[in-house]
């Protein structure tokens, strides 16, 4: 080859190479990834999530005083509210100051672990291990779920790193501290939603089935020392409530109801993200096939990602994030591993992978997705509610919520006095949200009558006190 020709190769390498980040951010700055370098020239950042908000409550609550294991929460544990306590205390931060972005901070710190995940496998090569960790980190997996503030991303970052460590630790059978940090891992996810004591059952049998020779009762006890360890001291909000322990005794028990459609749940509502993680899978499982070989501890990420995906898709419970467990599982050790060989082995699967985070990207709904821009809506309530302080000197200004599946609105409303539910005075508010049970627009005397929609089928009734002099007028989007 003439050196032109190897001027040439480079040249349209490296064009290659930048093209593909160029493309990988894209797809992250659509999610709305905190990194994206195409992050400015982006529509406002989401609203709060429902389920965002209510982590936010809790976890405000919890900073307050109030033991989280009083707070009903049905599913979740503390990991989540004491993670961004010690974030905010470090910032200096209180949780009515923290914006979107403030929040969602935080569960982004653990994606960044998992984005890490694949620079630590053991006999693959740094350009794989690279890929890998540049194509979780500017895609965010073809996914929004590592930046949301809901406990997903800190319990996907314990079970990578855990059942990584275990991969890895097969090697040297008698250190300890690889199999406890394993534990470690599996005990973080274990305080953030019961479901980890399912997934552990998966990991469990995955490892009957593939690497039995790895569950010694040395690598079994470090690996249990690690996980109670971490789980009692997050659960009980490092040991001041012991109750915690008791309330994740509940929601053990409950969540055998809500797995079987037998309380709330959430059906599936769009197949199309389950049908692209599915056939994502089924490809590595192909892959693994081909390559043949005998099987062994390092095929254990692969089958634990696939066994995740079919719990969830035998239950009726199906919410998207669901699926984020065995997509970073896939992504970060399970892919790098079946792309080591040669160069057009890893052009061909990462040219794979790269389909998948694209295809994940546009069929991937935004589940039961806050539709009104929170943050523009209470900047108009608080103009008004400054005009209506002035024209009625003395009185108090106040918002009454009637009822209803209001979440998110307590966070946009936390600067506010707000009074929810029925209360004496909820008639006299100068701002009121009314659940809309139909279609029919309340015509209430001496008040302005708006539509807010907060997600697909919620509805409010925004009411605002028509005083002479003071404007009623909003604008902000999502309002009819």
């Amino acid at each position: 080859m003439t050196k032109l020709g190897r001027i040439l190769k480079v040249g349209l390498l490296a064009a290659g190479a930048l093209l593909w980040l160029v493309a990988m951010d894209l797809v992250g700055s659509a999610l709305h990834s905190p990194v994206g370098i195409l992050f400015a020239i982006q529509q406002p950042e989401p609203s709060l999530h429902a389920d965002e908000a209510v982590q936010w409550s809790f976890a405000r609550d919890s900073a307050a005083g109030a033991a989280y294991s009083d707070n009903q929460d049905k599913f979740h544990g503390p990991a989540l509210a004491l993670a961004a306590r010690g974030v905010f205390a470090l910032r200096g931060l209180s949780f009515d100051d923290a914006t979107e972005s403030d929040l969602r901070v935080v569960p982004f710190l653990f994606y960044l672990l998992v984005c890490a995940a694949p620079l630590a496998l053991r006999d693959v090569s740094w350009l794989t291990r690279g890929s890998a960790a540049l194509l979780l980190f500017l895609s965010s997996a073809g996914c929004y779920f590592g930046h949301y503030y809901i406990q997903e991303a800190l319990l996907v970052a314990g079970f990578v790193w855990g059942a990584l460590l275990w991969m890895e630790s097969a090697a040297a059978p008698a250190c300890g501290w690889k199999p406890a940090l394993a534990g470690a891992g599996f005990g973080l996810a274990l305080a953030c939603k019961v479901t980890a004591a399912a997934y552990l059952g998966v990991f469990l049998l995955t490892l009957i089935i593939l690497a039995r020779e790895t569950l010694t009762w040395r690598r079994i006890a470090w690996t249990a020392a690690g996980a109670t360890a971490v789980w009692l001291a997050l659960q009980t909000w490092l040991f001041t409530d012991l109750n915690g322990v008791t309330a994740w005794g509940r929601q053990f028990w409950r969540s055998f109801g809500v797995a079987s459609g037998n309380e709330e749940t959430l059906p599936l509502t769009n197949s199309g993200y389950w049908w692209a993680v599915g056939l994502w899978l089924a490809v590595l499982v192909v892959a693994r096939l081909v390559r043949s070989g005998t099987r062994s501890v390092r095929d254990v990420p692969l089958a634990f990602a696939v066994g995740c995906f079919l719990f969830h898709l035998a239950l009726p419970y199906k919410t998207p994030w669901l699926l984020f467990l065995p997509v970073c599982l896939s992504l970060s050790v399970a892919w790098p591993l079946l792309a080591e060989g040669s160069v057009g082995r890893l052009a061909v699967s990462l040219s794979l992978a790269t389909a998948f985070v694209f295809a994940s990207g546009i069929v991937l709904e935004r589940h039961t997705r806050t539709r009104f821009h929170g943050n523009m809506l209470t900047g108009e309530i608080a103009e008004y509610g400054a005009s209506w302080q002035r024209a009625n000197p003395g009185k108090p200004f106040y918002v009454a919520v009637s009822g209803g599946h209001y979440w998110p609105l307590p966070y946009y409303l936390r600067s506010f006095q707000v009074g929810f539910g029925e209360f004496e005075g909820a008639e006299k508010a100068p701002v009121r949200f009314l659940p809309a049970y139909d279609a029919s627009r309340p015509s209430v005397p001496g008040h302005r009558t708006y539509s807010l929609t907060v997600r697909d089928g919620e509805q409010f009734w925004l009411l605002l006190q028509d005083v002479k002099g003071v404007k009623a007028q909003l604008d902000a989007p999502g309002l009819r």
